[in-house]
């Protein structure tokens, strides 16, 4: 019988092929050490069975990953995370702090903090190493926002690669006024079922990141690109958004993934000669065009499902619209010099 432990390792090891190894041999490594029998006595494990999607639980995966190469063990399941005490999450720390952006590596170091939690939950470790542990300071510093917001043009030309006939083209354009319209993440949007549409009511129901739910409402234009895919789909019970076919001639009732969702939109983009985009970077457009037709900050941030007001501040891209509009007022006195002539051989 397969240990579970493993089985839930393998499973998520699926979407996160092993990188090259870092570091040195911080946690010296423990040969010959069984595992445990069941995942909730493995403190990793136990952190990864806590999640509660899958794409969270694939970047915790990846994260812990990585601190695991960093502390000098072979990967996440062989590394003793019990053990790990005060010196050995300032190094780590240190080490995240020359390699990562602040925000990527103070990410890694929560995740080890919550790892180290289920060890000290699981009476691997004690109150007071515990503590000492987690008491490494976050890394100061900021990087630039990642991603941007799309102009009203590519946002034109994305729809209209998508005015072509077929089920393909329909689904694709129901899927751009999803994330867009209603600004949802691409996890978001591949979960959502049938049922999840109101058309009365013109809303979605959407279950979130943390597992929370909230109402996306739609406008006439999302509601349209919907009718139109839903008039190809049909009404049976299921995935909204479905997969296709090689050709995307045929619709099979198979929910997309998120992976999926980023090609789709990397296609389009293709077709639309834009510059490449992401899912998010959709977005970062629906949050900053809210708040350009002044929209209270306090309602983009509920609408996009954000816990937090800060949160939805780094999506907003109107300042660097504002720094480059002011940036172009300033005059420079700058004349070519006249093109000399070519020398006389």
């Amino acid at each position: 019988m397969t240990n579970p432990v493993t089985a839930l390792y393998e499973r998520i090891e699926l979407d996160n092929p092993a990188k090259e190894e870092v570091g040195f041999p911080l946690v010296p490594r423990q040969s010959g050490t069984p595992e445990p029998d069941r995942v909730d006595q493995h403190p990793a494990g136990a952190y990864l069975i806590s999640t509660h999607t899958p794409m969270s639980r694939s970047t915790a995966f990846s994260a812990l990953n990585t601190a695991a190469r960093l502390l000098g063990q072979e990967d996440i399941k062989s590394t003793p995370w019990h053990r790990i005490r005060y010196v050995e999450m300032n190094v780590l720390r240190s080490m995240l702090a020359e390699h990562y952006a602040p925000a990527t590596a103070n990410k890694i170091l929560s995740i080890v903090r919550s790892v180290l939690r289920q060890a000290w939950k699981l009476g691997m470790t004690s109150t007071d190493d515990y503590e000492r542990a987690i008491a490494v300071p976050a890394i100061p510093g900021t990087r630039l926002p990642t991603g941007r917001a799309l102009e009203p043009g590519e946002i034109r030309a994305l729809f209209q690669a998508c005015a072509e006939t077929g089920p393909q083209a329909a689904r694709d354009a129901a899927l751009l006024a999803i994330l867009f319209g209603c600004g949802l993440r691409r996890t978001e949007a591949a979960r959502l079922d049938v049922e999840h549409l109101d058309k009365a009511a013109s809303t979605l129901r959407v279950i979130g990141k943390g597992n929370h739910e909230r109402i996306a409402h739609m406008n006439a234009g999302v509601r349209a690109a919907l009718d139109a895919w839903l008039k190809a789909r049909g009404d049976t019970p299921g995935p909204l958004l479905c997969a296709m076919t090689g050709k995307g001639n045929r619709i099979i009732c198979r929910r997309l993934r998120t992976e999926s969702i980023r090609l789709i939109l990397k296609r389009r983009a293709s077709q639309a000669r834009i510059r490449s985009c992401t899912p998010h970077d959709l977005r970062r457009t629906f949050i900053t065009s809210l708040l350009d037709q002044g929209n209270d900050i306090a309602v983009a941030s509920r609408m996009a499902g954000h816990r937090n007001i800060s949160t939805t501040t780094r999506y907003d891209r109107r300042d660097e619209r504002t720094n480059r509009d002011a940036a172009a007022t300033i005059h420079i006195p700058y004349q070519a010099p006249p093109d000399e002539a070519s020398p006389v051989q």
